[in-house]
């Protein structure tokens, strides 16, 4: 008896091992590996082939399923005409797939009727809103099912930015003659009454007072329906900061006068935040930051900050009052009250700062702002000490089309700063500060996990001579945006017993090696090189200062958090004892976001 249980044991073992997997085999489409591949992803055999079913029949059963999963893989690569067979070997470990694409059929015929309000209507009276020589389609190139959908939404959306909120394919015929080997198609538009935006109606308003809402609208009623203004209004919504959502939504049908109510819906954010951090450079040593701020003070979105960050060797403070859309949308003004006190080799600074600042976007990648500011400075311990009041006119123009502010990945970003400066009180001067900045992000594989990032930024002080120039107003490099790996704020002409002198003008160029790996985290490798020098214009028989480094990386909803470990490649000695060096060996940030 014991003899036949161990026998039956042995049976069912065996006959689990033989049905536990398979092999999956489709021949015909070899030498085709993109076609080869879409077919694998979407084959029931191929994913499960280590599950097999306990029985010959679930296993002929799953393949039976895979042929119309195969099939409508092949027609999504125009292959019209296929023909689709399987068979099992006898000892059932290999299935072996039998696949016949055809020919890949051309569109050759592709073509719109158009109905209103059930009528048909001659094309010509909608030669305006759209024509078939626009469509994202090719006679005579394969008639791709993914290709044919993008023509209908390519379509539909013509007649939406013209007006007609309510156009719709009414019907669709796509046929793919098996004689000729083509595919014809003929698409049925019902567009509907041409509509205007009517009455906006708001809801979910709780602290915000309407006539906010108003100002951000992007229409006026009695406008032409564009849902790209109702997207630009979406967006101006969000980006104000006041409301966790909003939902913007026409009525299901016109109103006699073929004007559509709007329903704007919005739940209100929190007004207020608080927020506490700490902060380490080797440059500052230990650092806090906190930050206090209301977003509708007074219902219209004006927005009151305090901020301050106190580190060993640098402390600032600053309350920002921020009044957005003045005067006309997309205008903000900013007033600003800044306290600042830093401590650096090259001098100690103390400075308050008033000032007005009007910013304007101009367009959704050009933006531009003009102030007035007043700075009382004073120097110590510096090449020029003392007091400095300061008249300023600060001006810029900023352009980008990256993909991002925090994290980009491809695009393009420039920004140039002015500022003139006229110290008031004897003696009296003027000079103007000027900053060229541009980035470069270029992606490296289609997931931007991979990204190369360039920047370069010159600068030039023009006016003044250097000696009246107030030294904290002069340009150092060594720090987290500047020449990392470099003592802070040392790169720049050197004085006796190396002290900073501060330059007239700026060169620094930085590449970065930007690589992400998992959900959350990624690391940076980093090349920088430049110099700070003595005249208005780079000076560039100098020679620069370099630095390596690497950076890590760990990506949050808000932006990554990132260490940098930054390495000179020029230390430079001290000039009254050759044995020791201005610079360490590195230097550690930390940021929230990319450094540029």
């Amino acid at each position: 008896m014991r003899i036949v249980v161990l026998t039956i044991c042995f049976v069912c073992f065996n006959l689990c091992c033989l049905w536990g997997n398979y092999t999956v085999k489709f021949e015909g489409i070899q030498d085709d590996e993109t076609l080869l591949q879409l077919i694998q992803e979407s084959s029931q055999l191929y994913k499960l082939q280590e599950n097999s079913p306990s029985t010959q029949f679930g296993l002929k059963r799953r393949a039976q399923g895979d042929v119309s999963l195969i099939r409508q893989v092949l027609q999504s690569s125009a292959h019209y005409d296929a023909k689709i067979d399987f068979a099992i070997n006898e000892d059932k470990s290999q299935v072996t797939v039998k696949i016949q694409p055809g020919p890949v059929y051309p569109l050759t015929e592709f073509s719109v009727r158009y109905l209103q309000n059930g009528e048909e209507i001659d094309a010509q009276q909608l030669q305006d809103v759209f024509s078939l020589a626009n469509l994202p389609i090719e006679i005579g190139a394969a008639a791709l099912p993914e290709k044919i959908l993008q023509a209908e939404d390519f379509i539909l959306d013509a007649f939406n930015l013209a007006g007609y909120a309510f156009a719709s394919i009414q019907a669709r015929d796509v046929f793919a003659d098996q004689k000729d080997h083509n595919v014809l198609v003929l698409l049925v538009i019902e567009t509907g009454p041409l509509t205007y935006f009517g009455k906006a109606k708001l809801q979910g308003l709780q602290r915000t007072n309407p006539d906010y809402i108003y100002k951000k609208l992007r229409w006026c009623e009695g406008d032409l329906y564009n849902p790209k203004k109702v997207e630009q209004t979406q967006e101006a919504l969000e980006l104000s900061g006041l409301f966790r959502s909003v939902n913007i939504a026409h009525a299901n049908q016109p109103s006699d006068e073929n004007l559509l109510p709007m329903q704007l819906t919005m739940v209100e954010a929190k007004q207020r935040s608080i927020g506490i951090g700490l902060n380490y450079m080797t440059a500052l040593g230990p650092g806090v930051t906190a930050e206090w701020e209301d977003r509708n003070l007074n219902g219209y979105g004006e927005k009151l900050s305090i901020r301050g960050d106190v580190w060993q060797k640098l402390q600032e403070g600053r309350i920002s009052y921020l009044i957005p859309d003045f005067r006309r949308p997309e205008q903000n003004l900013l007033w600003q009250i800044e306290k600042n006190h830093a401590h650096t080799k090259a001098f100690s600074e103390y400075t308050w700062a008033f000032s007005g600042t009007i910013e304007r976007k101009i367009n959704t990648k050009l933006r531009a702002s003009v102030g007035l500011l007043y700075k009382l400075l004073v120097s110590e311990r510096s090449v020029n000490n003392g007091r400095f009041d300061l008249l300023k006119v600060p001006m810029q123009v900023y352009w980008t089309n990256a993909d991002s502010l925090l994290d980009s990945t491809k695009g393009l970003s420039a920004q140039f700063k002015c500022t003139p400066t006229l110290q008031m009180f004897n003696p009296i001067f003027a000079y103007a500060i000027n900053q060229a900045t541009a980035a470069y992000y270029h992606p490296l594989s289609d997931d931007n996990k991979h990204t190369l990032a360039v920047k370069c930024v010159v600068g030039s002080i023009i006016g003044a001579n250097q000696h009246n120039i107030p030294p904290p107003e002069r340009f150092y490099a060594g720090s987290a945006t500047t020449l990392r790996g470099y003592r802070y704020s040392t790169v720049s002409p050197l004085g006796r017993h190396n002290k900073p002198l501060g330059g007239r003008s700026m060169f620094i160029y930085t590449v970065e090696l930007r690589n992400r790996f998992g959900k959350n985290f990624g690391y940076v490798l980093f090349y920088e090189l430049g110099n700070v020098y003595r005249h208005p214009w780079p000076n560039f028989k100098k020679g620069f200062l370099q630095s390596i480094g690497l950076g890590l990386s760990y990506y949050t909803p808000i932006g990554p958090l990132r260490l940098d470990i930054a390495f000179p490649l020029n230390r430079r000695r001290s000039d009254w004892h050759r044995h020791r060096y201005i610079d360490r060996t590195l230097e550690a940030y930390f940021s929230i976001g990319q450094t540029f």
